[in-house]
């Protein structure tokens, strides 16, 4: 049947090939995404679920609208779509707590909110992440007690603990079975930081990077230069000062990501020690 003369909604492609020409081009071209679910209704109810996806809250404004419209949708459509979610420092406790409550789908998770309160991870117990950013005192209360044994931390295969050093738990990450790469942020060292992840390396061997994340280019060079004593090619120092941009980064596994990068050192330096079974 012929389209109606001006009418421009209506499809000109097969279904099934029109929504991957959107969603494509959505993924390709970032800030894309919101312009093409306003072309028509369909297209909005295709992209969606890629606009939802990956949720950065990267400031209170953003939080705030992003509430607006958590509560004129039903909670099922962010559990379905919702998959990768960072909850900065500067988000209220209360709205991240709203918020986890209703993303059960999420299998990225970002929570760096460290303030005093109640422990929060109840919320999320049910949940299997992947990749996983935390505060462990923001997520487990103030005694920081932590035990990775639990079914929570089965899938995680990308961790990183932004409050590492304040840590009282020991070292038990063998209890996670699926880990291979740990990042663990620092801003000062002294002996008993070079210990503990002299004790991460020894007792976690399915690991393939242990990160160290410090503040800025400065601090690197002096951490390198501290950790030296460290014989063990999985263990990388580098700089995090654009930790949102890293952390989406770190999702679609780009070329900027910090995992990526900190694997190619990973593996050079195997390379020279003459260690050749590295599987990076």
């Amino acid at each position: 049947m012929p389209h109606a003369e001006g009418d421009e909604t209506l499809p000109r492609f097969p279904p099934e090939l029109e929504r991957e020409i959107f969603e494509r081009t959505a993924k390709a071209y970032k800030g894309t995404a919101v312009i093409l679910a306003l072309v028509c209704r369909r297209a909005q109810f295709w992209i969606e679920s890629i606009i939802y996806e990956t949720v950065t809250l990267s400031s209170a404004a953003l939080s705030a609208r992003f509430l607006r419209t958590f509560d004129a949708r039903p909670p099922a459509f962010f559990t379905a779509h919702v998959k990768s979610l960072c909850i900065p420092i500067d988000i209220k406790v209360q709205d991240a707590e709203r918020i986890l409550a209703v993303c059960q789908g999420v299998v990225n998770l970002a929570y760096w909110i460290c303030l005093p309160g109640p422990p929060s991870f109840q919320i999320i117990t049910s949940l299997r992440p992947k990749r996983l950013s935390i505060s462990i005192g923001g997520l487990f209360g103030r005694n920081n007690s932590v035990h990775f044994g639990q079914p929570f931390f089965a899938n995680v295969t990308h961790l990183e603990l932004v409050d590492w050093p304040s840590m009282s738990l020991s070292s038990n990450f063998q209890l996670l079975p699926s880990l291979t790469h740990l990042a663990v942020d620092v801003d000062r060292f002294y002996d008993e930081i070079t210990k503990r992840l002299h004790d991460i390396l020894n007792s976690c061997r399915s690991l393939l990077v242990l990160l160290c994340l410090v503040p800025n280019d400065d601090d690197m060079i002096h951490a390198s230069s501290f950790l030296s004593e460290i014989n063990d090619t999985r263990l990388v120092v580098l700089s995090d000062p654009h930790f949102l941009e890293d952390w989406e980064a770190s999702l679609i596994n780009s070329e900027t990501s910090q995992w990526v990068f900190a694997e190619g050192i990973a593996k050079e330096k195997a390379k020279l020690a003459g260690i050749d079974d590295i599987p990076l």
